[in-house]
This record gives C-alpha cells, structure tokens and sequence, in this order.
C-alpha cells in the first residue's frame, strides 16, 4: 500500500526526532500544538458558552460566592498575620521586589470542590500580598483536551515511534500577570467550568511558570504550584516503557529551579499518594486549603530553611 502525501510529510517532518532521539530523559514529541491562552483569550471562551453552560456558571459562581463565607473569615484572618509579619520583617523594598506565582492545576480531577477549594485559598493568599506590598501572578495549566490531541495524531502519522517522550497539546492560562491593575481576575472563575480541565503535565508548567519571573525585575522569586496528585498524561505514559517520565520531570524541574534561585512550594489538595515535594503543605478542601496556602506562603517567605523540611 502506498504511504498518503500526508503520512509521507508528517513522517519527514519527524525524522530528526526519531534519529536524534535520546534514549534517556525528558522530551517533547512536538510542541508544535501548545498554546498559552491569555486573559482576554479566557474572555472570549465565556462568550462561547451555551446558555445551558452559561447557567451552570452562573450557579457554580453563586456557590462560590454564598456557601464559603465562615472559611473566607479563618482565610482572612490568617492572611492578616501574615500581612503583620511580612511588614515586619521585610523592607517595603524587599516586599517590592518579590513575586509569587501561584501555577494552579487544571486536570480532571480537581473538578468541583477542590477547584473551589484551590480558588478560594488563592484568592485570599493575592488578597493578602497585595496587602503586603507583594507582587502576584495567577497561571493554570492543563491540556487541550484528552488522549493526546493533535500531538498523538502527528505521532500515529509518523509511525509511532518508540518512547516518544510527551504526547499531548499543553494548555498553559494567564489569569493575572504580575504588573496587572486588577488584583482578582475575574476570568480565574472559568476554572470551575469542567470543559477547562483535562491532563497535567506539572514540570513543563512550571518551567514555564519560572520563565515569566525575570531575575532583573525580582530578587525574590516564589513559585507556588497548587494541585491535587502528581502529573499524568495517559497517551504519554501508554506510549513510553518510562512510566515515570512526568513525575521525574516534575522532580528534576523543581531542583534545577531551586539551584537557580527560585523558592518552589506546593499546596496538596488531597493527594495523599504523590511524592512529597521539597517545600509543601497537605490540605483537604476548602477552608484547610486557604489556610494552608496562607502558613505555606509565610514558610517560603520568612523561613529561608524551610525548603529542606517536609510537613505531614
């Protein structure tokens, strides 16, 4: 049977990849179906929504609004500690040249009450840097959709080679830049709608996330990865022997950022099964989760060992 013009294309158009290889570590099969979807592009998705998507919205804002008040009083008192104590042991000139980067997971499983749980603990940790004189950027990252996308696609034209390396479409969000006006984004409440999340590839994510922060703007440069478990990608793992090539990432991505300066935390909302990560806090949803995030910033911030401690 003779090979279509298309297979013929795709299969030249990934012979590098097949021939340069490597036969350990990690890579992308393709990134040329990635995509960074800034604000006003999260805009234009909600006036996409079908008036049966744009109700459930709706109620899923007003949820949000009404059902958490009693733990946004604990967030809120939590964040003013910790408003008292950043003043008092940082110059206003120090304050002003930190930022944190809060990098929340968008995957499938952080669908409902832990997306609530992840937004409410974010919005109150912006709340109270802002306070403090502290910079912040908001970020998602998720995929395109599931199983691989067109990045599968490409690797099934060109043959399916062997250990492709990642085999999906990154999704990475901007909700709020860190030199934005508006402290709270309102697009950040398009996480709740479950069509927003897929898979999550944690290590490019972060990667990415770092590459925002440029070391001439901040001297202090904090990364806070919000999720619920460890990355996973399922055409990614069914197609490499290396079943833990996105976990490995992850790791290898959070030590080479430290050694270059930055300090790498992670709120675990749930995930009790996933490899502890240097500099982390474990809370289940919601109000446990904002004051975790809270006691997790301060550690990050005002207690330079902390990354070499783990907490239960």
């Amino acid at each position: 049977m003779t090979a279509s013009p298309i297979t013929i294309g795709l299969k030249h158009r990934f012979s590098a990849f097949r021939t340069n290889r490597a036969q350990h570590g990690y890579k992308a099969f393709t990134t040329a179906f990635d995509e960074v979807v800034g604000p006003a592009q999260i805009t234009a998705m909600l006036r996409d929504l079908s008036p049966a998507q744009k109700r459930s919205f709706d109620d899923a804002n007003k949820q949000f609004d009404t059902l958490f008040n009693a733990e946004r009083v604990e967030i809120t008192a939590a964040g003013a500690a910790l408003v008292r104590d950043l003043k008092h042991a940082l110059t206003s000139e120090e304050r002003g040249q930190t930022v944190v980067s809060f990098l929340i997971d968008h995957s499938g499983s952080m669908r409902g009450l832990r997306m609530m749980s992840a937004l409410l603990a974010v919005e109150g940790a912006v709340d109270a840097l802002d306070h403090a004189g502290i910079a912040t950027e908001i970020l998602g990252f998720t995929t395109t959709s599931w199983k691989g996308g067109q990045s599968r696609k490409a690797w099934r034209w060109a043959g399916r080679p062997s250990n492709p390396g990642r085999l999906c479409d990154l999704r990475h969000l901007i909700y709020g830049e860190a030199e934005r006006s508006t402290r709270h984004p309102w697009q950040l409440r398009m996480a709740m709608r479950s069509e927003m999340l897929h898979e999550n590839i944690d290590g490019e994510a972060l990667a990415w996330g770092a590459g925002r922060l440029a070391a001439a703007k901040w001297s202090r440069r904090i990364i806070c990865l919000v999720s619920d478990g460890a990355p996973i990608d399922d055409a990614t793992l069914l197609a490499n022997e290396d079943r833990n090539l996105l976990a490995r990432h992850l790791e290898e991505t959070e030590h080479r950022l430290t050694e270059e300066g930055f300090t790498i935390c992670t709120l675990l909302i749930g995930g009790e099964n996933v490899p502890e990560p240097m500099l982390f806090e474990r809370a289940e949803e919601p109000q446990a989760a904002g004051v975790g995030l809270i006691r997790l910033i301060r550690r990050a911030t005002l207690e330079p060992n902390s990354g070499a401690m783990t907490k239960a």
